[in-house]
């Protein structure tokens, strides 16, 4: 009897627990969206990665976090994979709808292709084809590579004439690239008008400096000595610049003025609208593929994982949404639409005069953007890859300028 009073006993709370595993799994499938408390150094990215969602698909349902400071125990609303809506009864009138079979496709990469022109082609996210491949997250797209794509119709798979079509309209010329050793710290090249130029100006006889020029050969060129020269402009002592105008002969008239150009007046500031949700996604990539370099030393030059100089990171990054910068900072500060500080916004390039006279010779990218307090990734000559602030007194005292180049 005592045997027969313990199984049911047993029997009771086993059924209990079963029912109220089922309740609670019910209760979860029946959720559009999870709520989630942000913990301390989360981002929408991280998050993204946790639910494996996208940004975009978290920035749907929390519209107000576009572009706002993510503050501790914010709560967030994530999309529910798991949830399955009601499924109403067609009525006897409508026919239904016919069943389409899903299969999991891969793609097999081919050279020059991105994860941005993968992520086009299939119309899923960036970040989603990452959480799916988690080898792009450590190492970078590779030629005969095979990635594996969310479940898709066999309709929804463009032919190799739609993707051609697709990929003509997206082209962007690539501006000319400066050599594998080209520093920051050089002017943007001058056109072929302008080459071996020389012109009188209020008497003076000025030669506009050419790639690869040395006082020796422009010394021979005017038949003056090397130390006349050194005399006219002793700002050459510490090295001669590509554009510098250099004085040949003195005229009787006043001096003319021999400093570098600057980017102060290159470009207008334009008041822009806030970034959109698809740039800020891209924004978020960007700064999720420039911090897998964190600790990278610097290098001159340099355009990979082996070492980075300033400019040559931002290229480096913004090529796997395809998009081709121009090679040095001086020039990359030409590219896009310059800002105010006030509407700066992540992905965002940031300017720097390290060299003084308001010439841009340094570059990074804006990270995050708070009341008085911008973050940037770059590669500095001393530490390599890092995330610094426009609050250290240096980067207070050498800003120039932002540039928005993820336009609408």
């Amino acid at each position: 009897m005592k045997d027969i009073h313990h199984k049911s006993k047993f029997m009771k709370f086993y059924s209990i627990i079963i029912t109220f595993l089922l309740f609670f799994s019910a209760n979860v499938f029946a959720q559009k969206a999870i709520k989630h408390k942000v913990k301390p150094g989360e981002s929408i990215y991280a998050i993204g990665k946790k639910y494996d969602v996208s940004v975009s698909e978290i920035y749907d349902l929390n519209p107000k976090l576009k572009g706002a400071v993510l503050s501790l125990k914010t709560e967030v609303k994530i999309p529910n994979k798991n949830y399955k809506p009601e499924v109403k009864k067609a009525t006897p009138a409508k026919k239904e709808a016919p069943v389409v079979t899903e299969t999991t496709a891969t793609h097999l990469v081919e050279r020059k292709e991105t994860i941005y022109s993968i992520s086009k082609k299939y119309g899923i996210s960036m970040e989603s084809l990452c959480e799916m491949n988690p080898e792009l997250k450590t190492g970078n797209l590779k030629s005969g590579m095979k990635l594996k794509l969310a479940a898709v119709t066999p309709e929804s798979i463009p032919t190799k004439s739609e993707t051609e079509k697709a990929e003509s309209k997206s082209v962007v010329e690539e501006p000319t690239r400066g050599t594998a050793g080209t520093r920051d710290t050089e002017l943007a090249k001058p056109s072929s008008e302008t080459k071996l130029a020389e012109k009188a100006t209020a008497g003076d006889l000025i030669h506009k400096v050419e790639p690869k020029e040395t006082l020796f050969r422009i010394s021979k060129k005017y038949d003056v000595s090397i130390s006349e020269l050194q005399k006219l402009n002793p700002a050459v002592a510490s090295g001669l610049p590509v554009g510098y105008d250099l004085i040949i002969k003195k005229g009787a008239a006043a001096k003319i003025e021999t400093t570098l150009p600057t980017t102060e007046t290159a470009k207008e500031v334009i008041a822009v609208k806030p970034l959109s949700s698809e740039n800020m996604s891209k924004a978020e990539f960007l700064i999720a593929k420039a911090s897998e370099n964190l600790g990278t030393h610097y290098r001159s030059g340099g355009t990979t994982s082996a070492g980075f100089d300033c400019s040559g990171l931002m290229f480096s990054t913004f090529k796997n949404i395809d998009m081709t910068l121009p090679r040095s900072s001086y020039e990359m500060a030409q590219y896009g639409t310059r800002v105010d500080k006030s509407q700066a916004q992540k992905g965002d390039l940031i300017f720097f005069s390290t060299f003084g006279k308001g010439r841009v010779s340094h570059v990074g990218m804006i990270t995050e953007v708070l009341d008085d307090e911008i973050k940037f990734i770059h590669s500095s000559t001393q530490s390599g890859v890092i995330v610094s602030s426009t609050k250290e007194s240096y980067y207070t005292r050498t800003f120039v300028q932002i540039n928005r180049v993820l336009q609408p």
